[in-house]
């Protein structure tokens, strides 16, 4: 069961703000779980393979191909102002 002292150095360490009356809800709220959390230990994972990904699939990103891109003037071409090879645009600052 979790203390006193233990609820307020959660709730520092996870930012809430808890006043004094409010500890003893809070200590329940996490008993709870952590009691959920003790059976979900102690269930038996014999026969069950380890994994370190449960999805199957390898990747889901396309190869990197190198293919041919539009020319600098083809890009360029509607653009309102082009400074030498590139986009002209107004200062920002």
């Amino acid at each position: 069961m979790i203390q006193k002292d233990e609820t307020k150095e959660l709730a520092w360490v996870a930012r809430i703000a808890v006043e004094d009356k409010d500890i003893p809800e809070y200590q329940d709220k996490i008993n709870k779980k952590l009691d959920y959390y003790a059976v979900i230990a102690d269930a038996s994972v014999d026969g069950v393979k380890k994994t370190v990904n449960p999805s199957r699939l390898n990747t889901v990103l396309r190869k990197d191909v190198v293919v041919p891109s539009m020319s600098v003037e083809d890009a360029l071409k509607n653009a309102p102002e082009v400074y030498e090879t590139s986009f002209k645009i107004p200062k920002i600052l």
